[in-house]
């Protein structure tokens, strides 16, 4: 019995570590090009953890993200080549369309289009426009990184 129970945790482990390395390589694939990654460097809790610290290392500049400084962020943003957003560390949003743009109540100016992950235990994809995808305005860390 005890020889079953261990093979039993091996192979939940295993899975477990399996479906980690997936979720890294979605990240690292998904801001590839903008963001380098060294695979050592993946958080072991969350990729998107690790893109923010590898972000704020590589970014042309870094906005942490509020309600009162949104419409300014945004239209910033603009003139990089890359924005992406992140909420705390289970979301991940890269802006794909700045002219394609819906009107926001809750953040009080119009948000563009995005896709990202958001970590609900697996990475889920979503193509929404970011309010969307980052939530209503409250006390979570919203980061903006551009890059050039």
């Amino acid at each position: 019995m005890r020889k079953f129970l261990s093979v039993l945790a091996i192979m939940c482990i295993a899975i477990s570590i399996n479906a980690q390395s997936a979720k890294d390589e979605v990240i690292a694939e998904f801001v590839k090009g903008v963001v380098s990654f060294e695979a050592a460097e993946l958080s072991k809790n969350s990729p998107i953890s690790s893109f923010n610290k590898k972000a704020s290392e590589q970014a042309s500049k870094s906005i942490v993200l509020t309600k009162e400084n949104v419409k300014e962020s945004l239209a910033e943003a603009k003139t990089y080549s890359s924005c992406f957003i992140t909420v705390g560390v289970h979301t991940i949003v890269k802006v794909t369309d700045f002219d394609k743009k819906i009107m926001s109540g809750s953040w009080g100016t119009e948000m563009p289009f995005g896709e990202g992950y958001i970590q609900k235990g697996e990475l889920v994809n979503k193509q929404d426009y970011i309010n969307n995808v980052i939530g209503i305005p409250d006390t979570q860390r919203r980061m903006m990184f551009l890059f050039k």
